[in-house]
């Protein structure tokens, strides 16, 4: 015979109710259609060998309890969590499955001993209530070596239940170098101040797209501005994504590279960037840095640029093209430049 367990989350007013008032619960038989999965991460992008916690959670958003057969929760020492047996399935069936860039998908296995073989018990899950638990997936397999996309799949009630989806990127430390006519600027990424707003940047560089902009807005001793669609300090990428700000206590000076924003809205950064031609303390918390240029070659290439002649608005007289905005690992020697002076 099944163990009945009530897992049950209620405030302290539902708490009051008599169970004689309590809305009779869905069966084990539309739990599956009723239950939502949701797979979560603080970020979408890591390291090598960084830590990746997945936070997996089953929730209840209907307005009656939901009961359905399953390995009883665990307890991590301070609580109830989600019963790993849910997380990873069975040999027969996997419920967690990852796939690397093109290849197809594979199960992930449990690291730890499930409850896979206890007696099955009857969960309860109340209304909005939710079970969940948070497992570094590297622990899982050695595949999370390797730089590249990863793309993880959840059906923790079988393949007529839920499901949910989730994809990150492992990547190497990259720094963005910003070819001009005038120059080359190499930016350090500021991955941990504003890691959001860098994956944001990062993508928009892996698919070439500031490639061909121009560099619409100059002002000599505050900054140059690009990154606009149609070259005119409007628009934003074109998938419409915003990014919110991640203001830092990074000080704004020259080289420093920062997202722009509607002036009403900081959580409004897309694609649009501003790099300092100057110390702008007026700046520091008030826009997202998310890079810094530092080395003698770029800041001489921003002097160049902070010179260009431009109209009342700050608009350069002749365009000045990105030629390119690539990325190259961090730990990659820079190849020096060669000499102009002649060999003996």
């Amino acid at each position: 015979m099944h163990r009945h367990l009530i897992v049950m989350f209620l405030s302290a007013a539902l708490a009051a109710v008599g169970a004689a008032q309590t809305p009779p619960p869905a069966t084990t038989t539309d739990a599956a259609s009723r239950l939502r999965a949701e797979l979560s991460l603080e970020r979408a992008l890591y390291f090598p060998q960084e830590p990746i916690r997945v936070r997996f959670t089953l929730f209840n958003p209907t307005e009656q309890p939901v009961e359905f057969v399953a390995p009883a929760p665990e307890s991590d020492g301070g609580g109830i969590t989600l019963p790993r047996s849910l997380v990873f399935g069975t040999a027969a069936q996997p419920a967690l499955t990852v796939a690397y860039e093109k290849d197809a998908p594979v199960a992930l296995r449990s690291s730890q001993p499930t409850a896979g073989g206890a007696e099955p018990a009857t969960l309860r899950l109340a209304p909005h209530a939710s079970l969940g638990v948070e497992i570094d997936i590297t622990r899982l397999d050695r595949m999370f070596r390797y730089p590249g996309e990863y793309r993880l799949e959840w059906k923790p009630l079988g393949d007529r239940g839920v499901a949910a989806t989730l994809a990150f990127r492992i990547e190497r430390r990259m720094v963005a170098v910003l070819v001009t006519d005038y120059g080359k600027v190499t930016f350090s990424l500021l991955y941990e101040k504003a890691p959001r707003n860098v994956e944001n940047f990062l993508d928009l560089a892996r698919q070439h797209f500031y490639d061909h902009k121009l560099i619409h807005r100059i002002i000599p001793g505050f900054i140059l501005q690009g990154g606009s669609p149609d070259g005119t300090s409007r628009g934003v990428r074109p998938d419409g994504k915003l990014v919110p700000a991640e203001c830092n206590d990074t000080p704004f000076q020259p080289g420093t590279l920062a997202m722009a924003h509607k002036p009403d809205d900081p959580d409004s950064a897309s694609c649009q960037f501003f790099v300092c031609l100057a110390r702008l303390p007026e700046l520091d918390g008030k826009y997202t840095a998310i890079g810094q240029a530092s080395d003698e070659e770029s800041l001489r290439t921003l002097r160049r640029l902070g010179e260009v002649s431009t109209d009342r608005d700050g608009r350069p007289l002749h365009p000045v093209v990105i030629r390119f905005f690539t990325l190259r690992r961090a730990d990659e020697p820079r190849r020096a430049p060669v000499s102009q002076s002649p060999t003996p």
